[in-house]
C-alpha cells in the first residue's frame, strides 16, 4: 500500500501546472504504451481494462480545499483540508466521516497525512512556527515526530508494516533527496543524474515511486525497486509526469501533463497506461493506489476549487 502526503512547495508546483491546465482545459493527451518502463502483469491489465471507473467527489464539511493523499483497502483514506482563510491541516476519512488528524499534536500550522497502511498507521508532515517542516508517524495512539539526522525539513511519505519509513528532506537550499530509514538506519538516495528526487509512495515490497528533475519544470516520474535499482517512468509524448503510488501488484499511478499543460492521472498496470480524468473536472491529480486498482486523489473544477475524489473500479 503506497500513500502520501505534499510539502508546501510541491503544492506549489502542482499550482503552477494547473494555471496552464485551465487554460488548455479542453484539451486531451494519448495514454499510450511506456514499454521501457513496463512491469510484466498483462493478465491484469487486460483484466482491469475491461472494468469502467465510478468517480464520487469528497469535500470536507465546510472546507475550501479538500485533497486525498492515502488510500487503503478497506476505503479508510487521509489527506488534507483548509477552510476559507486558514490554512491546511491533517485529516481522516474513515467509516464515511471526516475528522482532523490529531490537532492537539500537528498544531495550527501546515500538516498533511498520508495512509493508512495496512497496520492502521497514518504519517506526513506538519510545520512549526519558524515555518520548519517536520514528518511524523501515528501508529496505535502513539504520535512520533520524525526528523532525518542533519537536516532542516522532514517529511515521511510512506511506512510499511515492518516500520521501513519513505520520506524526503531539504536543506536550506531547497533541494530534494529521497532517504530510507529503519530501526534508525538511515539511507539517502537521489536517481542518478537529478537534482531533485522527491519519493511519494511505496509499496510492501520495498519498490518505490516518485519524480525527479534536472533543475528545470520538467518533471519525470520513476520507479525504485528493493534493490536499488531505479528506471525512469514517462507517460508517453507528456510534457512532465510525477509517479505518485504503486501497489502491491506493482501498478503505478499518479498524473502527468500533456503539451497543452492539462493535468491528467494516470493508472500503469504492466504495459498499459490509463488516463484517468474526473467527470467536470479541469485537472485530475492521483495520489493513491489500493491493492484492487481503486484510486483517490484530488481534482480541480473550473473556478480552480479542489476537491478529493476516488475512484473505485466496478
Amino acid at each position: 500500500m503506497a500513500n502520501h502526503t505534499f510539502s508546501p512547495s510541491r503544492l506549489a508546483l502542482a499550482t503552477g501546472l494547473l494555471a496552464v491546465a485551465l487554460a488548455g482545459a479542453g484539451s486531451t493527451a494519448s495514454a499510450a504504451t511506456d514499454a521501457a518502463a513496463a512491469e510484466g502483469t498483462p493478465d491484469a491489465a487486460s483484466a482491469d481494462a475491461s472494468r469502467s471507473y465510478s468517480y464520487r467527489t469528497l469535500d470536507y464539511p465546510g472546507a475550501s480545499k479538500t485533497i486525498i493523499w492515502g488510500l487503503d483497502d478497506r476505503g479508510d483514506m487521509a489527506g488534507q483540508y483548509a477552510v476559507p482563510g486558514g490554512v491546511s491541516h491533517a485529516m481522516t476519512y474513515r467509516h464515511g466521516e471526516f475528522q482532523p488528524l490529531a490537532p492537539d499534536r500537528l498544531g495550527t500550522y501546515f500538516s498533511a497525512a498520508g495512509g493508512p497502511n495496512d497496520a492502521g498507521t497514518t504519517y506526513g508532515a506538519y510545520a512549526d512556527a519558524t515555518g520548519v517542516q517536520h514528518g511524523f508517524i501515528l501508529r496505535g495512539g502513539r504520535f512520533e515526530t520524525v526528523d532525518f539526522r542533519g537536516h532542516l525539513n522532514s517529511n515521511v511519505d510512506a511506512v510499511d508494516v515492518s516500520g521501513r519509513i519513505l520520506g524526503v528532506y531539504w536543506d536550506a537550499d531547497h533541494v530534494y533527496h529521497g532517504m530510507l530509514s529503519q530501526d534508525g538506519n538511515e539511507t539517502p538516495f537521489d536517481v542518478y543524474g537529478a537534482l531533485d528526487t522527491y519519493p511519494l509512495g511505496q509499496n510492501s515490497a520495498g519498490d518505490s515511486v516518485g519524480y525527479w528533475d534536472a533543475g528545470g519544470a520538467v518533471t519525470h516520474g520513476y520507479i525504485r525497486h528493493a534493490n536499488g535499482e531505479t528506471a525512469t517512468l514517462d507517460v508517453p509524448d507528456a510534457a512532465s509526469t510525477v509517479a505518485f503510488a504503486v501497489n502491491d501488484r506493482g501498478q503505478v499511478a499518479g498524473y502527468f501533463a500533456d503539451a497543452a499543460g492539462a493535468l491528467h492521472g494516470f493508472v500503469k498496470t504492466g504495459q498499459r497506461i490509463r488516463q484517468l480524468d474526473v467527470p467536470g473536472g479541469v485537472a485530475t491529480i492521483v495520489t493513491a493506489l489500493d491493492n484492487r486498482g481503486s484510486a483517490a486523489g484530488e481534482y480541480f473544477d473550473a473556478h480552480g476549487a479542489r476537491h478529493g475524489f476516488v475512484a473505485a473500479l466496478k
